[in-house]
């Protein structure tokens, strides 16, 4: 009995080992990894082209939306220290990067990034 219950818990912390990594390695595929974001520092937050160029960086703190001139843009880096980062979709959504942190922009049915607004907030939506 003893040993059915040692193999059980095994086999559950494996398969639980599996369904982590395989997550984990979903998640990571989502993001650009930090090494092809380059160029940007604080206190300034990058935003980047499908492949991965940098195409604009912004570091002014404003209650506004400031307007994007293109329309491919589909990742940020965050490198301020302070201030969370929120990007105007052409449908109305919004979405946010934290401080120190990238992200793609790309979210099926928001449409286009039509703007950035840089807050002093520490987290997003705070």
């Amino acid at each position: 009995m003893r040993h059915r219950l040692v193999r059980r818990l095994a086999v559950l912390c494996a398969s639980a080992t599996l369904l982590i990594g395989s997550t984990l390695a979903t998640g990571t595929a989502a993001h650009a990894s930090p090494s092809s974001l380059g160029g940007c520092r604080n206190p300034y937050v990058c935003v980047y082209e499908p492949h991965q160029v940098r195409v604009g960086a912004y570091k002014d703190v404003t209650p506004y939306w400031q307007t994007f001139s293109r329309t491919d843009v589909t990742y940020v880096y965050n490198a301020r220290h302070y201030g969370a980062a929120y990007f105007l979709y052409s449908s109305g959504y919004t979405s946010c990067a934290e401080p120190g942190r990238q992200a793609s922009l790309y979210h099926r049915g928001y449409g286009k990034v039509t703007g950035i607004r840089i807050s002093t907030d520490l987290h997003c939506y705070a």
